[in-house]
C-alpha cells in the first residue's frame, strides 16, 4: 500500500512531466479546458452539493466554529458564480509568451523579455473548497502545474472538485496530471512539501496568518 509521502512524491513527479506539455499548450486549448471546468461546476451541481453536505456535517459535528463553517458551505448560487469567474479568467490575456521592455542597443542588436511558465506550483489551503478551482483554473491559464493540498475539513468537496477539474483538462487534451490533489490529509506533509524544491517551483499559502507564517518561515522555494 503506497505511504501518503509516496503519494506526494509521485503526484509532485508527474506535475513536473505534465508542466513541460502544458507550458507549450495553444492558448486555445487552455481556453477550452477552462470552459470545461465552468461548465462542469454547473452541470455537476448536485454531485458537489453533496460532497460539500457530507463536509459540512462532519465538520459541524466535530466542533468547527461558525466562521470556518460559513467558508465550507457551498450553494448554486456559489458554484454558478464560480463558473463565471473560471469564464473571466478565460477572457484575460494570456500571459506565456508575452514580451516587454523591448530595445535596441546601439549596435541594433534587439532584446527584451519573454514571460514563460514557472513549472509546479504547490498550494496549501484551509476550509474554502472553491479555493481547488480558483488556483487550478488561474493555474492553468498561466501555463503552469499545480500540486493541491487542501484542509481535512473539505476533503469530499476537494476531492470532487479536483476530479471535475481534471475531467475538464482531458476533455481539452490535456495531461489530466496538470491537476494534482493530494488525498492523504496527514498534516506532516505540508512540511515535506516545502522541502520538495526539486520538485515545486512556487509555493502558495491560502489560509490564516499561521499557516501563512509557518510557509513563509520553511519553505525551500519561493
Amino acid at each position: 500500500m503506497i505511504t501518503p509521502s509516496e503519494e506526494l512524491h509521485n503526484k509532485a513527479r508527474a506535475a513536473r512531466a505534465a508542466s513541460r506539455e502544458l507550458a507549450k499548450a495553444r492558448t486555445k486549448v487552455k481556453d477550452q479546458a477552462l470552459l470545461n471546468i465552468a461548465a462542469a461546476l454547473e452541470e455537476c451541481t448536485d454531485e458537489i452539493l453533496q460532497a460539500n453536505g457530507r463536509d459540512y456535517q462532519q465538520s459541524k459535528a466535530n466542533g468547527l466554529s461558525d466562521a470556518l463553517l460559513d467558508r465550507l458551505l457551498l450553494n448554486p448560487s456559489i458554484l454558478k458564480a464560480q463558473a463565471a469567474d473560471v469564464r473571466t479568467i478565460v477572457d484575460l490575456t494570456d500571459p506565456v509568451g508575452e514580451c516587454f521592455d523591448a530595445r535596441v542597443l546601439p549596435n541594433g542588436l534587439q532584446i527584451g523579455k519573454r514571460r514563460v511558465p514557472l513549472g509546479v506550483i504547490g498550494a496549501v489551503y484551509e476550509s474554502r473548497p472553491n479555493v481547488t478551482v480558483d488556483i487550478s483554473a488561474l493555474c492553468l491559464k498561466s501555463g503552469n502545474a499545480v500540486v493541491l493540498r487542501g484542509g481535512k475539513e473539505a476533503f469530499n468537496s476537494n476531492k470532487v472538485l479536483a476530479s471535475l477539474v481534471r475531467d475538464s483538462i482531458i476533455a481539452a487534451g490535456l495531461p489530466a496530471d496538470t491537476v494534482q490533489f493530494v488525498e492523504s490529509t496527514d498534516r506532516g506533509l505540508v512540511s515535506e512539501m516545502l522541502k520538495m524544491r526539486d520538485h515545486i517551483d512556487l509555493f502558495v499559502p491560502r489560509g490564516g496568518s499561521g499557516l501563512i507564517k509557518y510557509v513563509a518561515e520553511n519553505a525551500t522555494m519561493p
